[in-house]
């Protein structure tokens, strides 16, 4: 008959004495350390709506819906936490590094997938022009505010940044051959503002 293996008849009498190493997690709640990848949420004082948490999820997590048709039209972010892995690159690659962040919340059992969800809004920028999403105002009042006095610049991000400033007037009537640099001073997006940047230089 073999002998038992004295190093764990040495660990049994200590786990009889000293109780189980594990924690009496669900009967006491359980504080997860510094650093712990939990649940996902967006922080809607810094978040900008630039969607760069969206382009590096590699679960396709969180979604990114542009309703134009809305007044005023807006951008809505939602983080689908049934979808994420949790692997923080939302986080890592934050354009404003504090716009979404990971808690330290993990227990989300739940048999309604739709409490799953965390989703914020963004009133965004239309072209004058053509009508395409220009980006979240919210973003190119953080690019404006970036930028500094190169925000001059853009047209867009002047119009966007002075909210009291206003478009310019069409040219009178006399003017022969107007060359229609009052529509440089509107919010544009980038084809059409290319475009009349060429009709400035070039003509028709």
């Amino acid at each position: 008959m073999r002998k038992p293996k004295l190093r764990e008849l040495k660990e049994a009498i200590r786990a009889v004495f000293r109780g189980p190493y594990t924690t009496k997690y669900p009967f006491e709640p359980h504080v997860p350390p510094d650093g712990f990848r939990g649940r996902s949420e967006f922080n809607e004082d810094d978040c900008i709506g630039c969607k760069a948490c969206a382009e590096v999820c590699p679960a396709l997590a969180i979604e990114v819906e542009d309703d134009t048709a809305a007044d005023p039209p807006v951008r809505r972010l939602t983080i689908h936490h049934d979808k994420c892995i949790f692997c923080g690159h939302c986080e890592l690659n934050c354009t404003v590094e504090t716009g979404v962040h990971l808690t330290k919340t993990f227990d989300m059992a739940t048999f309604d997938r739709s409490e799953l969800r965390n989703t914020i809004e963004h009133e965004l920028v239309i072209c004058a022009s053509c009508g395409a999403v220009v980006g979240t105002r919210k973003h190119l009042l953080w690019l404006a505010e970036k930028l500094g006095a190169k925000a001059y610049a853009n047209p867009t991000l002047i119009i966007t940044a002075d909210g009291s400033m206003e478009l310019a007037e069409p040219f009178a009537d006399d003017v022969v051959e107007p060359l229609a640099r009052n529509e440089l001073m509107r919010v544009l997006c980038t084809d059409c503002r290319r475009t009349v940047v060429v009709r400035e230089l070039w003509g028709e």
